[in-house]
């Protein structure tokens, strides 16, 4: 019995964590490689903005564009901006959180003299996946989408900037939940954006992500390894979104956070907050984490994001 036992362990059990490590191993890696060669590669030049929908309600237009590179790229965005502009208006490009996607501009409502364009993920996996085989075949795509956001968002500021109705100089990035880590990547890599603006979000993901962990799983042994293996399967080393926060800067950085978010820890928002260079502005808002459905955390965000937005840019 003893042999057979030592046998197993020889024979199964030591290639099998042998092949656990090196896969591990190996997924540290990619998740650090550089991907700035990436990003510029992937996002081409822009070829077509192909218009799928276009309405006019109260003196709003509304639009429903896919961008297209001609290095394979597609995005699609939403557009809300008045019909009758003063002048060249202050364009909010909102990332929001993963299934609120293009749909963030219905919340904005009447959007006044500012254009509004809000992007969906790049991500063409199903929205809810069920059973192990679904899960494994679903991780390829969504790290892919993962690496196709920030030049997505350089593409949608090439199509914006080409605009008669942008204001090339008052360019605000919105991030909210999920989009902060997007949003603080592509305002550090992107010139352009003039402010950033991070709606709770955290400085470190890592350390968010063992926050979802704990909101779904109870064994605290699991908890840690989990959130690390996700955070490298999410390219977690690029989206590091202290390190990227701190690149924004002399442009303005308005950090954003809720008093009683179960989802992203106070801490983090006051670490989000230290990482960021000046000029910068933390806010608070009353309640919890921001979600599609919860009318007054919305109503709130919107309130203000009007009296902060558009901070004047900075000359550099």
């Amino acid at each position: 019995m003893l042999k057979l036992v030592r046998l197993l362990l020889v024979f199964v059990l030591l290639p099998v964590l042998l092949t656990a490590a090196a896969a591990l191993a190996w997924l540290r890696w990619d998740a650090g490689r550089p991907l700035g060669p990436y990003f510029e590669a992937r996002k081409g030049n822009l070829s077509s903005a192909e218009i799928m929908a276009a309405t006019l309600d109260a003196g709003q237009v509304a639009e429903f564009r896919t961008l297209r590179s001609d290095a394979g790229l597609a995005v699609r965005v939403r557009i809300i901006r008045p019909e009758v502009a003063d002048g060249a208006l202050p364009v909010l490009i909102v990332l929001g959180g993963h299934r609120t996607g293009s749909d963030a501009v219905d919340l904005f409502g009447n959007v006044g003299q500012k254009a509004v364009v809000a992007l969906d993920y790049p991500y063409d996996g199903p929205e809810k996946v069920r059973g192990i085989r679904q899960v494994l075949s679903t991780i390829p795509l969504a790290r892919q989408a993962f690496i196709d956001t920030p030049p997505a968002v350089s593409l949608a500021l090439d199509w914006i900037t080409g605009q008669s109705w942008a204001n090339d100089d008052e360019l605000v990035i919105v991030g909210a939940s999920l989009g902060v880590p997007f949003a603080a990547l592509a305002a550090a890599r992107d010139e352009r954006v003039d402010v950033a603006m991070l709606v709770h979000g955290a400085a470190d993901n890592r350390d968010w992500l063992e926050t979802q962990v704990a909101r779904r799983i109870d064994n605290t042994l699991l908890q840690g390894p989990l959130a690390t293996i996700i955070h490298w399967l999410a390219y977690g080393p690029t989206f590091n979104t202290a390190a990227n926060v701190a690149q924004i800067s002399p442009r303005p950085v308005i950090i954003v956070g809720a008093r009683e978010d179960e989802r992203t820890p106070a801490r983090q928002t006051g670490a989000l907050f230290d990482a960021a260079g000046e000029p910068k502005l933390l806010r608070w808002t009353e309640g919890q984490h921001i979600e599609p459905d919860r009318a007054d955390i919305i109503a709130e965000l919107l309130a203000l994001a009007d009296e902060l937005l558009p901070v004047p840019p900075v000359n550099r």
